[in-house]
């Protein structure tokens, strides 16, 4: 099993980090994994010890599960202040999707595809969103709220994986 996650770790190399559900999706369709709960709590065990031994980086497997707020925004001193003051300039943007007639977004069913798409989205100014089944209702109606405040048509490019198709229908309803 670790010959073949590292061989998926191997092919995805410029998507890392990948989560624990991407890896095991992807040892599905390879066909080294069945769809079952005990292949994947048996993947996820052989990949922690895995991970524990050093044997593959932290770095590669990201957990979607934990929820984290960071600090406020503070400074060390008037320098700092400064300094984030010229990197806020340096990174300076310009909305690409300003005059345009259609918004766009790009959503996916799965939070673990989202840091993924956001490299293919922010070179075009495009947002990326998940939204899911019932969980990624709220989500769905923030949905609504920036396409109906924005005064212009919102297209929303949604990607569906294999066998999901029920959170297609209702992203229909709010385009």
């Amino acid at each position: 099993m670790l010959t073949a996650v590292d061989a998926v770790l191997d092919r995805y190399r410029d998507h890392l980090p990948v989560s624990l559900r991407q890896l095991f999706y992807v040892l599905l369709s390879d066909g080294v994994l069945e769809k079952t709960e005990r292949d994947y709590k048996r993947m996820c065990e052989y990949v922690g010890m895995a991970r524990r031994a050093g044997r593959i980086p932290w770095d590669v497997i990201r957990d979607d599960t934990q929820i984290a707020a960071d600090a406020p925004l503070s400074f060390t001193g008037p320098e700092d202040f400064w300094r984030a003051v010229e990197s806020a300039a340096d990174e300076y943007r310009v909305d690409r999707q300003t005059g345009q007639p259609v918004r766009l977004e790009l959503w996916c069913e799965t939070a673990g595809m989202v840091p993924q798409l956001v490299r293919i989205g922010e070179e075009f100014g495009i947002a990326c969103f998940s939204g899911g089944g019932f969980d990624g209702l709220a989500g769905k109606h923030d949905a609504a709220v920036r396409a109906v405040a924005g005064g212009r048509r919102t297209r929303i490019l949604h990607i569906v994986l294999p066998g999901a198709s029920t959170c297609r229908r209702t992203l229909r309803l709010i385009v």
